[in-house]
């Protein structure tokens, strides 16, 4: 897991590669957040966002990755970013990442 930033703060892109399950993130209001993982074996498997703070608005999506804006919402919570990995070829809703996103 890794975490970068760009220099610029009005166009700060922090990046998350392979975050672990109930990693805590802490963004700027007004950043984009990445999130990033490496692609495993044959290509059967994609990310999907299933639950997300009201305070993260989605600009991309892929079957890797994920870029959304942060917006400081003080009744976010505890809402987490809960990302799941599933097969194409299997029907168990395998692997989760419940992250959680603070806004600084």
């Amino acid at each position: 897991m890794s975490v970068t930033a760009s220099p610029h703060r009005s166009t700060a892109v922090h990046v998350v590669q392979d975050p672990q399950p109930g990693q805590h993130l802490v963004v700027p209001a007004g950043a984009r957040l990445a999130v990033r993982f490496r692609r495993r074996g044959l290509g059967l498997s994609r990310w999907q966002v299933v639950d997300r703070p009201g305070n993260l608005l989605p600009l991309e999506e892929g079957p890797h990755g994920f870029l959304f804006l942060v917006f400081d919402a003080e009744a976010s919570g505890d809402q987490p970013l809960r990302l799941v990995r599933r097969r194409v070829d299997r029907s168990d809703p395998g692997e989760v990442r419940d992250l959680t996103v603070r806004v600084s």
